[in-house]
């Protein structure tokens, strides 16, 4: 009988880990294939990159890396994106300092609407930062991005009209009405 009851318990025993072995494996490969995948969505690669810009007590600030998510995002025309780049451009962050860069992205994501961005590329018109000075112009973006509700562009863009003429204002409120009005077409 004892011969028996030690049978029944080796067998027992190797039933035991025949199960652990096939759960082990199943709940691996179910790890491997369950891996988030880098995000290909514009959306998520600028949470991504806001993500190693500010740092997490699981993922190191790295503005390098928040400036190729970014880069990601831009490359697929996202305004945010554009937006983003372009801030990493006029700053040096993760990327070499190179103000005409920054006005070029910038550009983009105001082109696309990005009110943020009009300011940003106001900003440039009016201190020639990757442009010329031009305080028309700078008066067109902050008045765009005013008309969004970015409330430093209303103060910029009303401490700029200081320095144009009537006519100049004139122009750039009919010129930022154009370009409003078709971007909302």
């Amino acid at each position: 009988m004892n011969g028996l009851l030690l049978k029944l318990a080796s067998l027992r025993t190797l039933a035991t880990l025949a199960y652990l072995v096939v759960a082990s494996a199943v709940f691996l490969s179910g790890c491997a294939s369950g891996e988030k995948k880098d995000p290909t969505d514009p959306a998520g690669q600028i949470k991504m990159g806001e993500t190693y810009s500010v740092g997490t007590w699981k993922i190191l600030q790295n503005d390098e890396t928040a400036a190729e998510w970014y880069q990601k995002a831009a490359l697929q025309g996202d305004p945010e994106g554009e937006y983003r780049l372009g801030l990493c451009y006029e700053r040096g962050l993760g990327v070499p300092k190179n103000e005409v860069l920054a006005v070029k992205w910038f550009s983009k994501a105001a082109q696309g609407g990005n009110a943020n961005a009009q300011y940003e590329l106001g900003d440039c018109y009016r201190l020639a930062k990757g442009v010329g000075t031009d305080i028309p112009k700078a008066y067109f973006w902050c008045n765009l991005a005013a008309a969004s509700g970015n409330e430093e562009a209303s103060e910029a863009r009303d401490a700029l009209a200081r320095r144009l003429t009537e006519e100049e204002i004139r122009q750039a409120q009919h010129q930022s009405q154009e370009f409003w009005n078709k971007s909302k077409e």
